[in-house]
């Protein structure tokens, strides 16, 4: 089964956008990755800091082995000032359905 995180990530008002292209440059560094099977930003309708980013991965290890690059780190340091507070990060288990992880 795939290692699958729904992440809440609030930006400072007026922040989203910047948030934004960083987590989509961020997850440039994906494209060739074979065991990220979906990297998926996404901006909330109601709340205008709010951003969710879906991550389907093989498994945990390439998750943590992504993440743990220099270019990742230097990603998140670049967020980190226009964020309201760290992430939320939740691990979830998919049990069927339509998608990458089914």
């Amino acid at each position: 089964m795939a290692y699958v995180l729904i992440n809440k990530v609030t930006a400072k008002p007026g922040k989203r956008q910047e948030v934004v292209d960083i987590l989509l440059a961020a997850g440039a560094a994906f494209d060739d990755d074979d065991a990220c099977l979906l990297y998926l930003v996404s901006t909330d309708n109601e709340d205008p800091d709010l951003i969710w980013v879906q991550d389907v991965w093989t498994d945990q290890a390439s998750h943590e082995a992504a993440m743990a690059t220099e270019e990742m780190s230097t990603q998140v340091q670049r967020s980190l000032p226009l964020l309201a507070g760290m992430p939320a990060q939740t691990e979830v288990q998919p049990v069927g359905g339509k998608g990458p992880g089914s």
